[in-house]
């Protein structure tokens, strides 16, 4: 029993080899990092491994086994410690030349260098080739090592060499196990392995890219604490006062959210040069610069649009990439690349309509949960904010389709509205949909991400008021997640009495009730500013010089609780608390004058015996500041930092060029109304 226990060697030498030249052996896949075994290492495994079977007894061969493990050891670990990001990259660079100068008959090459940068890894199948090299290796030589059975040797006994068969069989299976076993724990190992140097190498959007976050002993500067006791500051009550000013070489937006018990609003800017593209976190209280994500550019690398929303998210896209960042926090909390665009570039799909011919280099979302980007033919992708992840993809079946998205709660899946692609507009409310199994067994290529059907069957079409030509549906607000708002600006009648006029319609997207309330047609100079502010009972909206309370998108309908700040100053922008601050609160009216008013509001509750249920509602103003009165050769606007009661009060330049900003808090500067 003794002189054939040695044959267990042989069968760990084949399941290694065999596990080391094919790793699906140990029940590992490509989609998880553990790449290809080069041709050349298979080789030398599998001739190790038969080199072993046939070695039992003959040391020639054993010895060649050892020397063909030994050689697969160290051409797998080489190869694993001489990979290199720089040299894939290199190799991308020279296939694109190649194919640029190439008569090929499909259009246009394949961009291999941008897909190296994105895919670049090092690969742990050569190292866990390596390792089972190594135990083949070992395997060989203590087989080399044992004398062999001579024949005369063999028992004549025909029971006893049944037996000793018997047992080597045995031997040999116990082999094969413990085998399989040390190869699914080269596997592993080399898996390990891999991961740490990952680590180190870190993510592939540092290739073009470099995150500056705030310093863990600066987290929470200039923070509040959210307690169930406590509400946020609101807007100030009486602005008067100038904290800071700057202008940026760029557009800025405001983003508003909560960490670790703590909530503060970031100031976001974007500012342009020939070589890079620097993304910055501000405090609104004080203007000081709290983190930075700066993007290189190159011919290759060019930043396409930033897209600001609640819930901590700064969304960056980058070609056919996009980079989720942290506004709290500053950190980097996702990336992902998206399917390869046709000829109009990836942007952020909007509630209001943005120019096709120029995008704007940043827009604001809400703070939903997902986050839709669109690039004209190729559809529309939905991402999952939080880590950015692609979760849906909705590819339509004629092209030049434009599109808006509104999100009825946080947690809505969207209502879509597409345009210019089919002979009528039309409007959809998107499925749930779920991030696709990490446990593919076959990974899809980079740029055609594998992603569930995004556009249902069922739509409503959106056709222009009658009498109505030469317009387009401008914004879309979704009440509810079938119900949504739909707002357009039309030229309408004939001859002397053709005028240019505001639309709006109610949507019932239900698919047992799909209807639409009649178009109301308003005169541009009677239509509301939009977006309208969202009280906890109610609305408020700007018309003309006036503030108006009420329900709803019928704000501009008379009768409304309503005050005029400054009569004859039309208002640029009205700003508010939003739902969190309760109803006795502060909003903010910016006339186009740069007059900043107070106007103070309340909703008190209906009196029993009246036959409108609704809370009754007042509003006044409570005084005004010239702080911030001056000249703007552009678009004024005002953001509201709730938590620090800052209000930023904007002079956009043509273009997004230029942004001025003008921080104002409470102070002596506010004059009280009379």
């Amino acid at each position: 029993m003794k002189r054939v226990g040695h044959l267990l060697l042989p069968g760990a030498a084949v399941a290694l080899a065999v596990g080391g030249a094919f790793p699906w052996w140990s029940g590992r896949t490509d989609g998880d990092g553990l790449g290809a075994v080069p041709w050349w290492l298979r080789v030398l495994l599998l001739g190790a491994g038969v080199a072993c079977v046939v070695g039992v007894g003959r040391r020639r061969w054993a010895w060649g086994a050892a020397v063909a493990g030994a050689a697969a050891a160290l051409g797998g670990g080489l190869s694993f410690v001489l990979w290199s990001r720089s040299g894939e990259i290199a190799e991308g660079l020279r296939q694109d030349r190649a194919a640029a100068t190439s008569k090929g008959w499909y259009f246009g090459p394949f961009d291999s260098e941008l897909h190296a940068v994105l895919t670049a890894w090092p690969e742990a199948a050569p190292l866990a080739a390596a390792c089972a090299g190594a135990g083949v290796a070992v395997a060989a030589v203590l087989l080399a090592r044992r004398r062999g059975v001579d024949a005369d040797e063999l028992p004549a006994d025909g029971e006893e060499l049944g037996r000793r068969v018997r047992a080597a069989l045995s031997w040999s299976l116990v082999g094969v196990l413990l085998g399989g076993v040390l190869s699914v724990a080269t596997v592993e190992g080399a898996r390990a392995v891999r991961d740490a140097r990952v680590e180190a190498l870190g993510p592939w959007w540092t290739e073009f890219a470099d995150s500056s976050p705030v310093p863990r002993e600066r987290l929470h500067d200039g923070s509040r604490k959210v307690t169930e006791d406590t509400r946020s500051p609101g807007a100030p009550a009486k602005p008067g006062a100038v904290a800071w000013r700057h202008t940026f070489v760029g557009p800025v937006a405001l983003s508003t959210c909560a960490y670790e018990g703590r909530a503060r609003g970031t100031l976001v800017a974007l500012e342009e040069g020939r070589r890079t593209a620097r993304i910055s976190g501000r405090d609104p209280k004080d203007g000081r610069q709290r983190w930075s994500f700066t993007v290189r550019l190159s011919k290759r690398i060019e930043l396409s649009q930033v897209a600001v929303s609640g819930g901590c998210a700064v969304l960056v896209l980058v070609g056919s990439m996009v980079v989720g960042i942290d506004s709290y926090t500053g950190r980097v909390g996702g990336a992902s690349v998206l399917p390869m665009p046709g000829r109009t570039a990836w942007r952020f799909v909007t509630s209001y309509r943005q120019p096709v011919a120029k995008a704007p280099r940043m827009v604001t979302l809400t703070g939903a949960d997902l986050a839709h980007v669109d690039a004209g033919d190729s559809g529309v992708v939905a991402l999952r904010r939080k880590d950015v992840k692609p979760v849906g993809w909705g590819r339509p079946a004629a092209s030049g389709c434009r599109y808006l998205a509104d999100y009825a709660t946080d947690s809505s899946p969207g209502t879509l509205f597409m345009t210019g692609c089919r002979s009528q507009d039309v409007l959809v409310t998107l499925p749930e949909v779920t991030v696709p199994g990490e446990d593919r067994r076959s990974r899809p290529d980079y740029r055609v991400p594998d992603l569930p059907p995004l556009l249902p069957p069922r739509e409503r079409s959106v056709s222009a008021p009658s009498g109505c030509d030469r317009g387009a549906v401008e914004r879309i607000r979704a009440t509810s997640p079938r119900h949504a708002y739909v707002m357009g600006s039309w030229r309408c009648g004939s001859g002397a009495r053709r005028e240019r006029i505001h639309t709006r319609a109610t949507f019932n997207l239900s698919y047992g009730w799909p209807r639409r309330s009649p178009w109301a047609r308003v005169p541009v100079g009677r239509s509301q500013l939009e977006p309208v502010v969202n009280l906890e009972n109610g609305d408020a909206g700007a018309v003309g010089d006036t503030v108006r309370l009420g329900w709803g998108e019928e704000l501009d309908a008379e009768g409304r609780p309503s005050v005029t700040p400054a009569r004859g100053d039309r208002i640029a922008a009205l700003v508010g608390p939003g739902r969190t601050a309760g109803d006795r609160d502060t909003l903010l009216a910016l006339g186009e004058s740069g007059l900043l008013t107070a106007v103070r509001y309340e909703y008190r509750d209906h009196d029993p015996g009246d036959a409108d249920d609704r809370p009754r509602a007042r509003i006044r103003r409570a005084g005004a500041t010239d702080a911030v009165r001056g000249a703007c050769e552009g678009t004024r606007d005002v953001l509201v930092d709730g938590d620090s009661a800052t209000a930023l009060v904007l002079c956009r330049g043509a273009g997004q060029r230029v942004t001025r900003v003008e921080a104002v808090v409470d102070g002596k500067g506010f004059r009280a109304a009379r």
